[in-house]
């Protein structure tokens, strides 16, 4: 599970960088344009892609309702750590986001290796 959440905060991070990299300079109107959609859509298949992580890395476990339920809870979970990227973009702009997303996506390929590892047949 916290393979998925890694991966789902490491998407989230990119689409947070993709979103500031292409809003306009500081003006009176809300751009509603692409970084709107980018942020919107980027965000959900952050959480969507975290349990769809976290499915794959259940495979072992053969109740679908108890492998669904998990991968639910890991797309969910995303939630509160993709707020590190609010604070990764105050502290060091677009170089934060960007080391928040590598940093979450080497986790995630760490956390995804222990668990293949784990539920190799012995």
């Amino acid at each position: 599970m916290g393979a998925g959440v890694a991966f789902g905060v490491a998407v989230i991070s990119v689409t947070a960088l993709g979103v500031d990299l292409l809003k306009r300079p500081a003006s009176d109107t809300p751009d509603l344009g692409a970084p709107l959609y980018l942020l919107f859509f980027g965000t959900l298949a952050g959480l969507v892609l975290a349990g769809v992580v976290a499915w794959r890395l259940l495979s072992p476990v053969h109740s679908t309702y108890r492998r669904g339920g998990l991968s639910v809870v890991s797309a969910l979970a995303t939630v509160l750590p993709m707020w590190l990227c609010a604070a990764a973009n105050q502290m060091a702009g677009r170089a934060g986001l960007a080391g928040l997303g590598a940093a979450a996506l080497a986790l995630s390929l760490l956390l995804a290796r222990g668990a293949r590892r784990a539920g190799a047949p012995a």
